[in-house]
């Protein structure tokens, strides 16, 4: 009886390790000809793999974008549950940070790729972006506080302009920027 469930077990390891080279192949890929360029067929041929072998994991090619959705959901998530609008706000940068540091070249091309700034216009961006103003501000934000939301928002798009920094070099310049931004100062009229 034993033998089925390490046989199980050990499937469905090497099924997410082919998930997880399939997503490095298909992130390198995109980056290198283009999301529109990128087809499974082509995923498929660099791996050594059939094309139904790459649909059986991923039935579309925007499926292969779901991870780093997913990720921005859950960070979200783990951001509402933290009291204190500084100890969120310090969250949400460092994990923000170092989701764009951990898939810098992905950035890069989806700044770069119109099909790529195609897809992240798309309702489910747009309600990121606003379940993330709501986290950093409230449910009345300054225009002040929108505006600075939305410049950290884009600044993936800024990515092309620094690949000759290192991931620390990265990771310490977008520290600062974002929470330089983030911090709108209310001054009162004169």
């Amino acid at each position: 009886m034993a033998t089925p469930v390490r046989s199980m077990s050990s499937r469905a390891v090497q099924a997410e390790r082919t998930r997880q080279q399939i997503l490095e192949t298909a992130q390198r890929l995109f980056t290198e000809l283009g999301y529109d360029a990128t087809s499974l067929q082509m995923i498929a041929d660099e791996m050594g793999l059939t094309k139904a072998a790459v649909y059986y994991h991923f039935r579309a090619k925007d499926a292969i974008m779901l991870p780093g959705v997913q990720r921005l959901k859950a960070l979200l998530d783990d951001a509402a549950a933290i009291r204190g609008r500084r100890a969120r706000l310090e969250f949400l940068v460092n994990e923000f940070i170092d989701f764009l540091v951990q898939n810098r070249h992905y950035a890069v091309m989806a700044a770069t790729d119109p099909a790529a700034r195609r897809d992240q216009r798309d309702a489910e961006s747009a309600a990121l972006r606003q379940r993330g103003l709501t986290l950093l501000y409230g449910d009345n934000p300054t225009g002040a506080q929108r505006l600075a939301a939305s410049a950290v928002f884009f600044i993936p798009d800024c990515l092309p302009d620094l690949v000759d920094l290192t991931d620390e070099e990265l990771r310490e310049a977008l520290q600062t920027m974002v929470l330089h931004m983030l911090r709108v100062p209310s001054r009162p009229r004169e």
